[in-house]
């Protein structure tokens, strides 16, 4: 249960569309991807394929085109999360969110 306040500088990159941005939460943190003005995509960092695997930690890559897993490699988009390259064959775990346009204020939650 998190709120983000897109005010805030740490989040400015979350106030254009296609922005994103790391948060603390979830297992191995949140990666907050902004789809639309008023969508936004949430799904947990923690790796798919073997998931026991302390390393196993998903990143955007420098690209900023896609998210990959520092362990396997396993690749997923970065728009919703789902697989684009395995081993994973499990899309990365989504949380579900609400966005207030009066406040600029994100509410992720399970």
């Amino acid at each position: 249960d998190l709120y983000l306040n897109l005010y805030l500088p740490s989040y400015s990159s979350l106030n254009a569309i296609g922005g994103w941005a790391y948060v603390s939460g979830g297992s191995r943190g949140i990666i907050v991807y902004r789809q639309s003005s008023e969508l936004f995509a949430t799904y947990d960092r923690h790796c798919t394929f073997n998931a026991d695997n302390p390393c196993g930690q998903a990143s955007v890559d420098s690209t900023n085109s896609f998210v990959e897993c520092s362990c396997d490699s396993s690749q997923y988009q970065l728009h919703d999360g789902l697989v684009i390259q395995g081993p994973a064959t499990y899309s990365l775990k989504n949380y579900r969110t609400n966005f207030d346009v009066m406040t600029n204020q994100l509410h992720i939650f399970n």
